[in-house]
């Protein structure tokens, strides 16, 4: 229960409040000071939520005892008592102090001082619970821009972990992609552009936002690639018999896009199977893909062109992995991807 101050020099006003606030003492707690000094020293110590104050007291005004609340207490809300032969004095109050109301004694009713006191105790619960609510507003405020900072830490951390392979991937891409040295004409050096892009674009995915378990890359790359009725037949399987550490994900991810990327685009129809398996410290990409020998093979008609395409996605896969190994039968290719955790590939 909120605590009620009651400040008046004089023994009989004060007798008469007490008999008055008699039938409310189970809603109002209210203390009693004639002393101004005492009434501070209690301040000092306890909460106070409403003060009611004679402004003509002896050895200190109204108006001294209104500025200590405010330097003490600022939430505890002041009301003004006085006499009406002294109501010039309590508006010059008024001017100066911040007071929620001003009473006219005498009391002749309870209600006449009851009255004031429950608005005066409204108005302080509701300020109360507009600050606890402030505080609640900004202690979340807090929450987020911490939990934003470390997003930010966690984003900048990333990126700089990933810039380097970023770059070099880049470099190859434009370099390759340069058509005076390659040799390729204006029609397929836009459909470069769009595969560079594509190359680019599935490399923010992979690095720059968060990483995801095996599945979840292996069921985006398949609702793309894999279309039976096409001829475009993706099998991903995990053979390592346990979950792929996550911080592999990013690369891992990035090098099946290359590997499937590449049977899209190079073949008419394929049979491409990607499997993860374990080698050593070595996480192993296997990748088989078959395609058909007779018909038409090739999507991309220039061997010239296909020579491009392959040496863009062979050297941006080579960068990727620790390790790239090749090789081709008929009616199928095998490339092999090695990933090692970064924290052991540097010890």
């Amino acid at each position: 229960m909120e605590t009620v101050v009651i400040l008046d020099h004089d023994s009989k006003n004060m007798e008469g409040y007490k008999r008055m606030l008699e039938a409310s003492r189970e809603q109002i707690d209210c203390k009693f000071f004639r002393r101004p000094e005492d009434f501070v020293d209690y301040l000092e110590k306890y909460p106070v939520a409403v003060v009611i104050s004679e402004v003509a007291i002896p050895y200190m005004s109204g108006k001294e005892v209104f500025d200590l609340v405010e330097m003490i207490s600022p939430s505890t809300v002041r009301i003004a008592m006085t006499q009406v032969e002294n109501i010039r004095e309590t508006l010059g109050v008024f001017n100066n102090v911040r007071i929620f109301k001003m009473i006219l004694k005498p009391f002749y009713l309870p209600e006449d001082l009851i009255q004031p006191i429950q608005e005066a105790l409204e108005y302080y619960r509701s300020v109360q619970a507009e600050e606890k609510k402030l505080k609640n507003m900004q202690l979340k405020m807090e929450e987020l821009n911490q939990e934003l900072e470390g997003l930010n830490q966690e984003l900048d951390q990333k990126k700089r972990r990933n810039a380097g392979i970023y770059n070099v991937a880049l470099g190859i891409i434009r370099g390759n992609l340069n058509s005076g040295i390659n040799g390729i004409d204006i029609e397929a050096d836009a459909h470069f552009s769009e595969i560079c892009e594509e190359l680019l674009q599935e490399f923010m995915h992979c690095y720059m936002e968060e990483s995801h378990p095996f599945q979840f890359y292996a069921d985006n790359l398949k609702k793309r690639f894999h279309h039976p009725k096409d001829g475009r037949v993706l099998q991903i399987v995990n053979k390592t018999g346990q979950e792929i550490p996550i911080e592999l994900m990013p690369r891992l991810a990035y090098g099946m896009f290359l590997e499937i990327y590449l049977c899209r685009w190079l073949l008419m129809s394929y049979r491409c199977i990607l499997s993860v398996e374990k080698e050593g410290d070595h996480c192993l990409l296997k990748t088989i893909c078959q395609y058909p020998e007779k018909g038409r093979i090739y999507r991309i008609s220039q061997e010239r062109e296909r020579k491009l395409l392959v040496s863009i996605i062979k050297e941006t896969a080579s960068t990727l992995s620790n390790h790239m190994a090749m090789g081709r039968k008929n009616r199928q290719f095998v490339v092999k991807l090695y990933f090692r955790k970064e924290e052991e590939q540097r010890e």
